[in-house]
């Protein structure tokens, strides 16, 4: 109990969760955090769960899977002051299925192009082969000999006048010195959107190798992209972010030049957690 004689932040959440008959290791799975972590929440020891900002985003998390409203726990938190920014687990995203596969699609394009191929060739040499057998030679049909009246007959000669050549008609466009061309079309000179100069800022300096993941509140991709030991990458959007990060331990992450401390967000070797206002 606090001071004020009201529940402290740690035994609501364990009272929630013990009337809905939830396991400490129950609440650890489904929070995607280690046993010892649930347990420090629930005995108001957030000093233990790192930064404030990351308690914070713990306490919201525990809060909405058992039902509670998030903001009136965060309020009366102590141990963890507000902060502009609160982290919260990222959903894993989910497996790859074998029918997107890129080496599936290249396979059956290849086998639909080794089938159609000599199908349509063998359609086309027998159409071919037909249309010729089938076709008729045009009937010449003989003239009838000249009649002796028209033998007889003089040829007169023709007009002289229509012994010349035609004038040639100059039409007025030729007559000119030279021909213009058709004006060009004005085509609108496309611009570039501004960028936003609004926005949170993502940076991160990689010790080694390591795969990086980061989309902003609307679900854009911002990065995604293998990232070379020695290099860093500075990323700017509208928060929350949902971000992962391969090879964690060798990667340093500030956001906003606060420094985020990845281990309590680490699986084995790769970081997933989100970055609110």
């Amino acid at each position: 109990m606090s001071g004020s004689g009201q529940a402290s932040v740690g035994q609501m959440l364990r009272d929630a969760r013990e009337a809905q008959n939830v396991t400490l290791e129950d609440a650890a799975q489904r929070l995607r955090l280690m046993h010892r972590q649930v347990k420090a929440m629930e005995q108001d020891d957030f000093e233990s769960l790192g930064q404030p900002v990351f308690a914070r985003g713990f306490v919201r998390n525990y809060a909405r899977l058992l039902g509670l409203a998030p903001e009136s726990l965060l309020s009366r938190m102590d141990g963890a002051p507000a902060e502009p920014a609160t982290v919260a687990l990222a959903e894993a995203s989910p497996p790859h299925s074998w029918l997107t596969s890129p080496w599936l699609i290249l396979s059956l394009v290849g086998l639909l192009l080794v089938v159609a191929v000599p199908v349509a060739l063998y359609v086309w040499l027998n159409s071919g082969g037909e249309e010729g057998a089938s076709a008729q030679a045009p009937s010449v049909m003989p003239l009838p000999p000249p009649s002796p009246a028209a033998a007889a007959a003089p040829v007169t000669p023709p007009v002289a006048a229509s012994l010349a050549p035609p004038s040639a008609v100059v039409p007025p466009a030729a007559s000119e010195a030279g021909v213009a061309s058709p004006p060009a079309a004005n085509v609108p000179a496309t611009t570039e959107p501004a960028a936003d100069a609004e926005g949170s800022v993502l940076h991160l300096e990689f010790g080694d190798t390591s795969w990086t993941e980061i989309k902003d509140a609307g679900g854009r991709m911002l990065l995604r992209q293998l990232n070379p030991a020695g290099s860093s990458a500075d990323v700017r959007g509208q928060p929350p972010f949902d971000v992962v990060i391969g090879n964690a331990s060798q990667v340093q992450v500030t956001y906003n030049g606060r420094p985020i401390d990845l281990k309590p967000f680490t699986d084995t070797t790769v970081a997933r957690f989100t970055l609110e206002e």
